[in-house]
């Protein structure tokens, strides 16, 4: 449940700053100017659950974070994208692998609404997000590792199927993924 803190401005190591609502693992990440969030996860200690919370923590100060709301479909093991505006969680593992991209306002406290699904059904990809669109690359599906690379747009009340705009040179699960 540990949130670490470390400076992009000189080489340091981290420190514990605060907790979240829960101890967890596999959690999908998004960051607004002012606060980082944390959706899903899969609660730990024990076989583990997925787990439905949107935790939020300030930037400004060291606190603990505060369950803000709910993803619309329970899970862990998915990944994070962020606009100037919201928080988006895709794909994931409930009880199979799932496909569904979700939205969450940075403005205001809330649950996530379900927006769409990835192209491919799977869990552990990789989230990376530009300034006008978010991708989901890679990831476990039914028959092995994903090599798919998802693209959705920010600026629209997306609703349908993200596109597949290509292929990682091979496929992978697990992966971590970068903002612009």
């Amino acid at each position: 449940n540990v949130i670490d803190k470390f400076p992009f401005s000189t080489d340091a190591s981290a420190s514990d700053v605060g907790d979240l609502t829960g101890g967890r693992t596999w959690g999908a990440g998004q960051s607004s100017t002012t606060h980082g969030y944390s959706a899903g996860d899969y609660f730990v200690p024990g076989p583990g659950a997925p787990s439905n919370v949107i935790d939020k923590f300030p930037f400004s100060s060291d606190a603990d974070a505060t369950d803000v709301g709910d993803l619309s479909v329970a899970r862990g093991i998915a990944c994070g994208q962020s606009s100037a505006t919201h928080g988006y969680t895709s794909g994931g593992y409930t009880t199979g692998r799932d496909d569904t991209i979700d939205k969450f306002s940075f403005s205001t406290d809330g649950n996530a609404t379900d927006i769409g699904q990835l192209s491919v059904t799977r869990n552990g990809p990789a989230g990376q997000s530009s300034t006008t669109h978010g991708y989901s690359a890679a990831g476990y599906q039914p028959g092995g590792p994903s090599n798919v690379i998802d693209k959705f747009p920010f600026a629209s009340d997306f609703s349908g199927t993200a596109t597949d705009v290509g292929d990682l040179t091979t496929g992978r699960y697990y992966g971590t993924g970068q903002q612009y």
